[in-house]
């Protein structure tokens, strides 16, 4: 499980390492051989890889599959893997696998457009030829045909089709992203301090106020504005729980190098 199959060949930045946060790669890069992980929790990624294998090993006329193109730009180099390109006389169709819960098709990652979209620039810059369509194919891991709630997936496996850029607007923010990178990197090698990650960056939650009564599990309501759930209370004869917002990425440590921020260690600071 340990194992990593995972190559972005001779490119300094995969797509998905130009969407990181700098902060993030630069401790990724240099606590890399103190990081530790418990490795039951690479086995839904594994899982993941494995059915890559599968899908890569078939061979289906006008499709292409696990191409990994390259560009350079300011000196740079950038790549990214697409896993299936569809080759139709309207341009290329591309699709990524995605291997979630449904949670993820439920929130609408605006991650995954800005993934597919820098593919779509690459196919472009590397091959000169137009793509007319991104999709995801959504598989959930844990999909429930009893929920009914809004937006739950219809069924194991769903296509998510993407909105499409303006081939400018990818360029321009791909030249974004490697300013930022660039400029970190300088930084760090002199010792200065990082960038910090944004609220988005940190997946922060929002800070609500709850409306409960005893002897109740479940809150009556949640409010965003504390007056708002303070006059609910009064008319319920209950009480109002705060539910602080949280920086997800962090508390979880999924970023992987929160031992070492300083910016997460100042945010468990103020908050105790």
């Amino acid at each position: 499980m340990s194992k990593n199959y995972y190559s972005k060949g001779s490119s300094q930045y995969s797509a998905t390492e130009l969407m990181s946060p700098p902060k993030i790669v630069r401790l990724r890069e240099q606590y890399n051989d103190l990081i530790e992980m418990d490795v039951t929790k690479l086995i839904a990624s594994q899982l993941g890889t494995f059915m890559h294998g599968k899908l890569d090993a078939k061979t289906v006329e006008n499709h292409i599959n696990e191409e990994r193109l390259f560009v350079e730009m300011d000196g740079v180099t950038v790549s990214g893997q697409i896993d299936v390109q569809k080759i139709t006389p309207e341009g290329v169709e591309i699709v990524d696998y995605k291997f979630v819960k449904a949670w993820s098709v439920m929130q609408n990652k605006q991650e995954w457009v800005t993934q597919l979209n820098i593919y779509r620039w690459l196919v472009w810059a590397v091959k000169k030829q137009y793509v007319s369509r991104l999709s995801i194919c959504a598989i959930i891991k844990d999909y429930n045909p009893h929920e009914n709630k809004e937006g739950y997936p219809e069924a194991e496996a769903v296509m998510i089709d993407v909105p499409i850029w303006d081939l400018k607007v990818t360029e321009d923010y791909v030249k974004q992203r490697l300013e930022l990178h660039r400029n970190a990197k300088v930084s760090h090698d002199f010792g200065e301090e990082l960038p910090l990650c944004s609220d988005e960056d940190r997946w922060m939650s929002e800070t609500v106020y709850a409306v409960k009564r005893e002897n109740r599990k479940t809150a009556i309501r949640v409010f965003k504005q504390k007056e708002e759930a303070e006059e609910l209370a009064i008319k319920e004869k209950g009480y109002v729980e705060l539910r602080a917002g949280e920086p997800k990425r962090c508390t979880n440590n999924w970023c992987g190098v929160a031992e070492w921020c300083e910016q997460f260690k100042g945010s468990q600071n103020v908050s105790e």
